[in-house]
């Protein structure tokens, strides 16, 4: 969970790019990290205490920096420990906007992962509609596990993974299931 900062929080994130995670934390405002992905004044997303390791190698740490950015559109996906972190709640019916809905279990591709979850959606039932009408550049997915395409045995999971809607190869859905 996240430590208080100021006016902003400390939230712990792993991020993911096409060959690399990186552990670390960062500075989000009251709208959690989905907020301070969509900010439009800055194209990258700054964490401390960064670790950095190879998909690959995920127990290897090859780098580590007090201080990293990343560009926010080379973000293939970020994975949370708590939804809390990742999106804002305290609106009008108590309730965010981003866990409105049914819950629809998906499958996701990314350069180098494919992910399985849940999203949340309140229209019509199809992959396009739930891309489209999502808020933001990032498709949240709760209950989330990313397992490397290459090597299925790594995996990781968390409450809650924000995935690049302009990195994602494969978009399905499976509404027989709850």
């Amino acid at each position: 969970m996240s430590t208080a900062f100021g006016k902003r929080n400390l939230i712990n994130l792993d991020l993911f790019t096409d060959a690399y995670r990186v552990t670390g934390r960062a500075s989000v405002g009251i709208g959690g990290i989905h907020a301070e992905l969509g900010n439009p004044n800055s194209k990258y997303l700054e964490l401390q205490d960064a670790y950095i390791s190879r998909i690959h190698q995920p127990g290897d740490i090859i780098a580590s920096y007090q201080v990293g950015a990343f560009r926010k559109d080379n973000i293939n996906f970020i994975v949370l420990q708590d939804r809390r972190d990742g999106i804002p709640v305290g609106t009008q019916h108590g309730r965010s906007i981003f866990t409105r809905g049914r819950s629809i279990n998906v499958f996701l591709t990314v350069p180098s992962f494919e992910l399985s979850g849940e999203a949340m959606h309140e229209g019509k039932i199809s992959a396009r509609e739930i891309l489209v009408q999502s808020m933001g550049s990032f498709q949240l997915v709760f209950a989330a596990k990313a397992s490397a395409s290459l090597y299925p045995d790594i995996s990781y999971s968390g409450d809650l993974m924000l995935v690049h809607k302009d990195r994602i190869g494969i978009f399905c859905l499976d509404t027989n299931k709850k």
